[in-house]
Parts: structure tokens; sequence; C-alpha cells
């Protein structure tokens, strides 16, 4: 039968004749397909990407949208797979939530079929990508500039905000934090984001704190957040010790004998343009020695808190000779008293 509505009725023959005819009913048949709806549109709440239309989302479920005939049931396809089907409304709108997908790149289409089980060619594609892999990102290192302590690897420093570097994918997010609880849990309310940066093209990144650390010993950590959302477990740690504590000022600086030309050997006058001072301070620490705060030489006091320094070059004249102590965090210390010392050179 050609498309149209019938009215449809049976009669029944034999030898005898034909009977009445029995009640009709209305068949319409229907050979044309609906037009095809409008290409799937990822729903906003789905895309959880850097942005709400990038398309690319951790969500294994997402839910998209679109508009068909009204009335229509709409199938959507991923990859040419059924994964979900809806009505369309009155106003012909749709939305359609799909099964689980597993990670990967999807082309999704949707197709109308009207109340006949016609079903309607494909709509435009939409390419989805679905990651639900967070990012891996190195353990934070202090950059070299912001360890002032003994050696530039020591973790050791008294730079407030100190600046840590690391690699993780290009394009990372980065959330520096400070583990406070101890349990690496980066989403505990006990760790605190010190501060985010952005991994480069190379893979490295750069944070500088937003916050002054506290002084103390504490775990440093960070972990990424890739373009869809998903972030990585949280990297290994690094200790850090922040002081900011100087240590007590050395002794007084004292002219060695041999240096004080004068008459008696503790007048503090001399001769010597280059005369060399000694006192005590903490084992094993730095001492800077001053010449009208100018530093003029530095060195370490041995195991027993003893140290002797040798001024470079002065000129005649009167100086009030300081020394300062500097720890392993490189704190230095308030000045020590001063010593005048008088050198003359002019016979």
């Amino acid at each position: 039968l050609a498309a149209g509505t019938y009215y449809v009725r049976a009669i029944a023959e034999n030898g005898d004749g034909t009977s009445a005819a029995s009640d009709g009913i209305f068949v319409t048949i229907d050979t044309t397909a609906p037009a095809a709806p409008s290409a799937p549109d990822l729903q906003a709440s789905s895309d959880t990407g850097a942005s709400s239309t990038d398309n690319l989302t951790h969500d294994t479920t997402p839910t998209l949208n679109g508009t068909a005939e009204a009335g229509a049931t709409v199938k959507l396809y991923a990859n040419g797979v059924e994964i979900g089907s809806s009505t369309a409304d009155g106003s012909g709108n749709w939305s359609i939530t799909s099964s689980a997908l597993s990670e990967g790149t999807y082309t999704f289409t949707a197709r109308a079929e009207d109340p006949a089980g016609n079903l309607s060619a494909a709509s435009a594609g939409l390419s989805v990508t679905i990651d639900t892999t967070g990012p891996a990102v190195s353990a934070p290192d202090m950059a070299a500039l912001s360890d002032s302590g003994s050696s530039n690897s020591d973790n050791l420093t008294n730079v407030r905000r100190p600046e840590f570097t690391g690699t993780a994918p290009a394009g990372t997010f980065v959330q520096l934090f400070i583990d406070n609880a101890g349990n690496g849990n980066p989403t505990d309310p006990l760790n605190e984001v010190i501060g985010t940066g952005t991994a480069g093209v190379g893979g490295t990144w750069s944070i500088t704190p937003t916050v002054d650390l506290p002084s103390g010993t504490w775990s440093i950590k960070a972990r990424g957040r890739d373009d869809a959302g998903n972030f990585g477990a949280a990297s290994a740690s690094v200790d850090v010790t922040i002081d900011i504590t100087p240590p007590a000022p050395p002794s007084v600086p004292d002219l060695e004998t041999a240096s004080d030309s004068g008459r008696s050997s503790t007048d503090n006058i001399t001769n010597d343009t280059t005369p060399t001072f000694s006192g005590t301070h903490t084992a094993n620490s730095l001492v800077r020695l001053y010449a009208n705060g100018v530093l003029v030489g530095s060195a370490t006091a041995d195991a027993s808190g003893e140290w002797t320094i040798t001024s470079g070059a002065l000129d005649g004249g009167s100086y009030i000779f300081t020394a300062r102590g500097v720890d392993v965090a490189g704190n230095e210390s308030a000045a020590s008293v001063g010593l005048a010392v008088v050198i003359d050179t002019t016979p």
C-alpha cells in the first residue's frame, strides 16, 4: 500500500455467498523518516574541562542535549553504538544521559524515530574526549636561590616564601600544599594550599607560596589537575625547615697581640692595615667581621667556638670593629659589642 490513511474492513466468503463487512479500523501508513535532529551538545554541567565548551570531561556518563521533531523518540549514539534515548518535548527539546563509557574520544550523534518507527538519518557529530586519569607531578624541590642554608640543597632556609620547582605534563595546573596533617591527603582540611602554577611547554613548573610559611619543619607536596579536571595523586614530599630566629651575637672582637703594634698589646692602636681579630661564638658557626659597618672578613668558628679573622686591607683611621654570627639557616645575628681600634700608618 502507498503511504496514506486507510479504512480497513474484512468480509468472509464461502460457496453460499459473502458475509456483511466487519467493523473497520483506520490505519495510517507512514514511510517518511523524520528530519535528523540537531548535532548533540555536551551539557555544561558535564563538561569538566577548562571551559564549559571544550568538550573535554572526566564524566563517564555525560549528558547531551539538542532538538528534534516534537514528540519524536531520540536515540543517542557514541561511535555508532546506541547509549541512551529520550522523547523530544512539545518544543522539540531533548536531553539524554549516556550509559557508562570508558576513557577515549567519541563521536556522538543522534537519530529521531517517529511514531511509525521510521528512523532519521544521523545528525552531525560532536567529538568529545573522556579522560579520567589525573596527571603525575614530581616532588617539589626548593630552588637553590631560596635555600639559604649552609648548602643550597639542605632544604634549610630563612626565606618565608621559598620558591619550589618540579615537573608535570605540559599545561598541568599544579597546587603546592603544606601537609599539616602528615597524612598525604590533599583533600584533608588540615592541608593548606600555599600556591599554584602551571607546567610550561617543557613540563617544568615553579611556584612561590602566596603566604609566609611559619617556623618549623614542614612536609611540602604537590598535585596536578589536567585539562579534563582530573586531580592526580599527591606527589612525594620534601621536608623543609623554616628558621627565622637569628643566633645570639658573638663576643666582642679582640685585636690579636701580634696585630696590636702600640706601646702595649692591649691599647688597640696599630700600624697593621690588615689586623687580625679573635673571639668566640657557637661552635662551627660562620662569623662575619665588620669595620664601621662594612664587612671586612669572615671565618668559621672551630669546635670550641673560637674564631680568628684577618681583616681586608684598611686605610689609616679610627674604626669600630663588630662581629655577627650566621646560623646554618643563614640568619645573621645582631652585631656584637664594638671594639674601637686606631690604625695609624703615618710616621
